[in-house]
């Protein structure tokens, strides 16, 4: 198998089941009563994709490609957060 399609396939695994960690985690500590299947797919894929091209860019071996692509929605998320806490704080921004 490619090398190139490895590194995707483990980052994708690794994106998709850091979006199912989240996941549950959303329903157990903030015991959310809704479930919104539109957003939970999208919120999957999303993190698959993700989980995909940071794999990629990790090309030494497929487990780290898993990793980074485990780890890859939570630098976004950071990354996400950080911007929204600047534009709530300063609205000039």
């Amino acid at each position: 198998m490619n090398k190139f399609l490895i590194f995707l396939l483990a980052g994708f695994s690794g994106g998709i089941i850091r979006g199912l960690v989240g996941f549950v985690k959303n329903k157990t500590i903030e015991k959310a009563d809704h479930f919104k299947p539109q957003y939970f797919l999208i919120t999957i894929l999303i993190s698959g994709i993700v989980g995909a091209v940071a794999g990629i860019l990790a090309d030494t071996e497929w487990q780290v490609s898993f990793l980074v692509g485990y780890a890859g929605t939570d630098f976004i998320e950071s990354l996400y957060k950080i911007k929204l806490g600047q534009r709530l704080s300063n609205p000039k921004l």
